[in-house]
C-alpha cells in the first residue's frame, strides 16, 4: 500500500470517529434547537448550502484558477462543518450557548449526504472540461462516512448513555490521526503547491472566506452568539471530508488544494475571530461574577 493510500485510509477513520463522538454528544434539544426554529434553520441552508456555493462558483469562474483549485474550494463549500466544530465555538459564544453550534453539526451532516452529491453535478455542468467527479461515488463516501457514523453515535448516546464517557478519547484519537494525515499530506504536497497557485489564487480564497463570513453573521439573526456561529460555520468545513471528496475528481491536485485554501482561510478568518473573542469578554466576564 502507497502512503497515499494509507494516508487516505487514515483519514477515513478520522473522519468515521469524529462523526461518531459528536453524534454521541448530539442530544435532543440540540435536535430540535434548528428544527424548532424553522427560520432559523433556513437561514442556515442559505447561508452554508446556497449563497456559500454559489459565492464560490462565481468567484471560480472569475479568476483564472487551476482546476484541481476549483475542485478544492466548491468541494469545502458543501462539506459539513467538522464534528470539532460545535466544540471550537465554546470559546466563542456565551456559556451553555452550544445548542445552535450541535443542531447545525446534525443538520448540515444529514443535509450533506443529499447535496454534496448535487452540488458535485453542478461542478460537471459548469467546469466539465476540466472537472469531473461521479456523484454516485460521492454519495456513497457521503453515506459512509458521515450519514453510517452519526446514525451508530446517536444510537449509542441514547440507549448506552454511559459510553458517552468515551467521547473525549475519541475526539482525541480522531484530531491526532487528522493531524498525522495533514502532516504527512503536507510534507508529500509542499514541492506542488507551487503548480496550482496561480495569480490570484491567495486572493480567491480570501474573497470567498471574507464574504462568507459576512453572510453567515447577517444570515445569523439578531443573536450575537447565533451570528458567529453561523459565520463560521459558512467558511469552516470538514478538511476531512473535502479531501476525501476532491480526491475522487479526475485532477489529482485537488486534495492539495484543499490543504491551500484550509491553511489560507483559517488566517483570513483570524481577525473576526479576535472581534467576536472581544465581543465575548464583557459578557463572559459578568456570567462569571
Amino acid at each position: 500500500m502507497s502512503i497515499q493510500a494509507l494516508v487516505g485510509v487514515v483519514l477515513g477513520v478520522s473522519i468515521f470517529l469524529a462523526v461518531l463522538s459528536e453524534g454521541m454528544m448530539v442530544t435532543r434539544a440540540d435536535i430540535r434547537y434548528l428544527l424548532d426554529r424553522p427560520a432559523r434553520l433556513v437561514r442556515t441552508v442559505l447561508a452554508m448550502s446556497i449563497l456559500g456555493p454559489i459565492v464560490t462558483i462565481v468567484v471560480c469562474q472569475l479568476f483564472s484558477l487551476h482546476p484541481a483549485v476549483i475542485v478544492a474550494l466548491v468541494t469545502l463549500s458543501i462539506a459539513p462543518v467538522g464534528a470539532l466544530f460545535p466544540q471550537g465555538m465554546l470559546a466563542l459564544v456565551r456559556p451553555g450557548q452550544g445548542s445552535y453550534a450541535h443542531g447545525l453539526f446534525f443538520a448540515t451532516t444529514l443535509l450533506s449526504v443529499a447535496l454534496t452529491p448535487l452540488a458535485v453535478e453542478v461542478i460537471n455542468v459548469l467546469f466539465g472540461s476540466d472537472v469531473h467527479v461521479n456523484p454516485l461515488t460521492v454519495a456513497q463516501v457521503a453515506v459512509g462516512s458521515l450519514l453510517l457514523p452519526l446514525g451508530i453515535g446517536l444510537a449509542v448516546g441514547r440507549w448506552r448513555p454511559g459510553a458517552r464517557q468515551w467521547i473525549p478519547g475519541i475526539q482525541k484519537l480522531s484530531s491526532l490521526l487528522l493531524l498525522a494525515c495533514f502532516v504527512v499530506f503536507a510534507f508529500l504536497a509542499w514541492p506542488r503547491f507551487g503548480e496550482i497557485a496561480r495569480e490570484g489564487t491567495l486572493a480567491a480564497i480570501v474573497i470567498i472566506t471574507l464574504i462568507g463570513l459576512a453572510a453567515g453573521h447577517f444570515l445569523g439573526g439578531p443573536n450575537e452568539d447565533d451570528r458567529t456561529v453561523l459565520a463560521f460555520a459558512t467558511v469552516s468545513r470538514h478538511p476531512g471530508v473535502a479531501i476525501a471528496v476532491a480526491s475522487l475528481a479526475d485532477q489529482p491536485l485537488a486534495p492539495i488544494g484543499v490543504l491551500l485554501a484550509v491553511l489560507v482561510g483559517e488566517v483570513a478568518t483570524t481577525p473576526y475571530k479576535l472581534w467576536r473573542k472581544r465581543l465575548l469578554a464583557p459578557a463572559t466576564a459578568g456570567s462569571s461574577a
